[in-house]
């Protein structure tokens, strides 16, 4: 610009707005043009603002989802049967398990190797503990099993509403990440309270649309004691008769929660695997 006309005003790109902006060095004689430019100025700063802020909330809409090898969903029944002692050691078991160096090599085994988990607790409602999580290697898995570990136990009612908690389960799937098969691993200690016709029902649409349902039932035995009362054919029975479903599911059994740790890795393994 002209040094005569005591404008030293200079141009600036402003990268993250991709628009111009335009400063004045102080102590600079202010013309009609120069307070044209500082008016443009001010104006511009404020588009860029109201463009900066909107652009913050394109990524999470407008991203695209990952391709996994597997989206999995690890539901854990933290209903009022589930004291917590109780409460304490599933969670040790999941945390334990997540972390066995089996898990990842099973994991590498995918194609694509990435595994895509969340972890939700249900009982009458549902509550997601961790969000989706790429896992691929040891130290993203171990962000996911700090992120479990230091997440206190929602307060979502004593009732043992399974067909909800699948519900809400199925809604999660193909949000963040898309591919691989689809897993809905559930654990508990007790039956349906809301009746098996809901159930299986519910049960049968997930797996109609490809879901694969898992099962861990915890089976507690005298002198262990647990209210209400577990299926007089047994809870694993009753979840292989009215929980799980599709192509190459599986149930896994824990024989009190004492036993839950091997009985969760031995799951992890088989349906990673």
């Amino acid at each position: 610009m002209p040094g005569g006309q005591g404008r030293n005003a200079q141009l600036v790109t402003n990268f993250e707005a991709k628009i111009i902006v335009w400063y004045f060095v102080p102590g600079a004689a202010e013309s009609g043009t120069s307070r044209r430019k500082k008016m443009k100025a001010l104006v511009t700063r404020r588009r860029a603002l109201t463009v900066a802020s909107m652009a913050a909330l394109v990524p999470v809409a407008a991203r695209a989802q990952e391709k996994v090898g597997m989206q999995l969903i690890l539901a854990a029944d933290v209903s009022g049967s589930v004291n917590p002692t109780r409460y304490r050691i599933q969670q040790d078991g999941y945390i334990d398990a997540l972390g066995d160096t089996r898990v990842l090599q099973v994991i590498r085994e995918l194609d694509p190797p990435i595994l895509a988990v969340t972890f939700i607790a249900w009982a009458r409602e549902q509550e997601v503990m961790v969000p989706w999580m790429r896992v691929h290697d040891a130290t993203s898995m171990d962000v996911f099993r700090n992120r479990l570990s230091g997440t206190p136990r929602p307060r979502i009612g004593i009732n043992t509403f399974i067909s909800k908690a699948l519900v809400f389960c199925d809604a999660r799937f193909d949000i963040e990440f898309t591919g691989g098969r689809k897993v809905i691993d559930v654990s508990g200690d007790g039956d349906d309270n809301q009746g098996i016709a809901g159930l299986r029902e519910t049960r049968d649409a997930l797996v109609g649309r490809g879901v694969v349902i898992n099962g861990l039932p915890i089976i507690v035995k005298p002198p262990e004691y647990i209210f209400p009362p577990q299926p007089a054919e047994g809870l694993d029975v009753y979840y292989r008769k009215h929980v799980v479903g599709g192509d190459g599911h599986v149930v896994i059994e824990s024989i009190g929660f004492d036993n839950f740790k091997q009985a969760i890795l031995q799951k992890l393994l088989l349906e990673i695997g």
